[in-house]
């Protein structure tokens, strides 16, 4: 069971993590959050057209544009914190290594 969790997550880190996914050969991260965007708009519209609804369609998009804003304001603000040698940042790696 342990393994089929790992996978995934492996899985899902390779599709949406632009760190991790072949997005992360170009080095503008505004430039892969609109690529990402893109994609998330068009998977919404795949869905809402396998669903059968057009209704479905902009409830997905809308999800699927909060979580990818989400996800790339806290990558954001990660790589801040990591460039400015944030001490909230070196606590929080230091405390994982425990």
């Amino acid at each position: 069971m342990k393994k089929l969790g790992l996978w995934i997550y492996d899985f899902y880190t390779y599709i949406f993590d632009s760190s991790k996914n072949p997005l992360r050969h170009i080095p503008d991260p505004p430039s892969r959050m609109f690529i990402m965007m893109i994609l998330a708009f068009m998977w919404s519209g795949a869905f809402a057209v396998y669903l059968g609804s057009i209704a479905y369609f902009g409830i997905s998009i809308a999800a699927h544009i909060i979580l990818l804003l989400m996800f790339f304001f806290t990558a954001a603000v990660f790589y801040d914190a990591e460039k400015n040698q944030s001490s909230w940042l070196l606590k929080l790696r230091k405390d994982q290594r425990k």
